[in-house]
């Protein structure tokens, strides 16, 4: 019997370690990605196959190249080219989407699910190694914080990866409302509650805020399509109860917390010690970044941003903010300082296509990842990390992607 890459969607199931490397080892997802693409272009001239342009979505691709334009054009102005580099550098990668579906077949865009589990697995993967290694500093330093926030995600920032435990949350909510086995049902339960915990230990506020946003899209969903009331109720009554017990039971959760509104209670002093409060931090660097935007229309540039931010940072006396060279914390603002009005404008382009898509294919998942998306692009600058880029560059495309005969199946 012939071997085929062809026959077995070898380059699908490269795609789906990608997909599970984004929330283990980002560093991992090129690998995995090149080599999807190295199996498609031999596909493509070895085997003859050719280029399906009748599943295209073509204003996926107008879409992602306006986009992209700015992502990595933006050079006016005083110009660095050292920084502008390294900056496209990082940003090349949002085009890599785009070319890597242009040579793959049209079952790809059958294999939601097959990505979706993948998310999945990599993020009850990543979590227990990140509790291990919590486990062994706790050893170390015997600090219980070890447990919370930037201490327990390690390697990941914790917003970025909160997020990612909130999409394996609903993707297995939905398959929750869908499934007919009861013993499928109480792992997708479990599941639900291992993703609210998990989502407590990250204390992020961004992550908070976005839980109950989920609970309010998951109520709106089950009415719309007159799902499973009973259902729906016990999957927001299990995730809400295991989140609020950790909460109020695990007090470096709730110092973290405390600690936060104490904080935002004065959000327009600005700190000159080492490091001030994130919420104080996030102030000053949004003011900052809107100064800038009001005297660059156009932007910046790719390579100037940092200069700029640091120059006004020095002056408002935000001392750690220009020694790390902090960007605005807020993705709009940050596009805005960069690329002007019409590159924020090419922006919010992408996320309304994305959710009028979303709302035709009457997606769950699609939804809550637009909504989630636009959500946290207000607290961090999550096109500025390799870790939010290709993971929503990825996301964002396929789904866009993916045309009305590619929806998930309804049950």
């Amino acid at each position: 019997m012939s071997w085929s890459i062809t026959k077995y969607n070898i380059h699908e199931w490269f795609m789906a370690a990608a997909v599970f490397c984004m929330s283990v080892y980002s560093k991992g997802v090129t690998v995995f990605f090149a080599l999807a693409f190295l199996t498609m272009v031999i596909q493509f001239f070895s085997v003859g196959r050719k280029i399906e342009w009748s599943s295209f979505n073509r204003w996926a691709y107008v879409m992602y190249g306006v986009f992209a334009v700015f992502l990595l054009s933006g050079i006016w102005n005083e110009w660095n080219h050292k920084a502008a580099l390294s900056e496209i550098e990082t940003k090349i990668s949002y085009l890599a989407f785009p070319l890597l579906f242009l040579f793959t077949s049209k079952s790809i865009l059958h294999s939601l699910k097959r990505f979706q589990w993948a998310l999945v697995s990599g993020c009850v993967f990543f979590a227990l190694i990140c509790h291990v290694h919590a486990i062994s500093r706790f050893f170390e330093t015997g600090l219980w914080s070890e447990f919370v926030y930037g201490r327990l995600s390690w390697t990941f920032h914790p917003t970025y990866l909160g997020f990612f435990y909130l999409l394996s949350m609903v993707f297995l909510a939905g398959e929750f409302l869908h499934s007919t086995n009861k013993r499928k049902s109480k792992l997708l339960l479990l599941g639900i509650v291992f993703f609210s915990l998990e989502t407590a230990f990250m204390a992020s506020r961004a992550g908070f805020l976005a839980l109950f946003l989920f609970y309010a899209v998951f109520v709106f969903y089950v009415f719309r399509n007159g799902k499973n009331r009973k259902k729906a109720i016990l999957v927001i009554a299990s995730s809400f109860i295991s989140f609020i017990l950790l909460f109020f039971s695990f007090t470096p959760i709730k110092t973290r917390a405390k600690e936060a509104i104490n904080n935002s209670k004065d959000i327009t002093e600005v700190k000159k010690e080492e490091k001030v409060a994130s919420t104080s931090e996030r102030i000053v660097s949004w003011q900052t970044a809107w100064e800038i935007a009001k005297d660059y229309p156009l932007g910046v540039g790719t390579g100037n941003w940092k200069s700029h931010f640091n120059e006004r940072y020095l002056l408002k006396g935000a001392n750690f903010a220009a020694e790390h060279s902090h960007p605005a914390h807020n993705a709009y603002l940050q596009i805005l300082v960069e690329w002007g009005w019409l590159g924020l404008l090419s922006l919010l382009s992408l996320l309304f296509a994305g959710l009028r898509r979303a709302w035709q294919m009457n997606d769950l998942f699609f939804l809550v990842f637009v909504l989630g998306v636009s959500f946290h692009f207000i607290f961090e600058s999550m096109l500025e990390l390799q870790q939010g880029l290709v993971f929503i560059g990825f996301w964002m495309f396929f789904l866009i992607h993916r045309r009305q005969y590619s929806a998930i199946p309804k049950g």
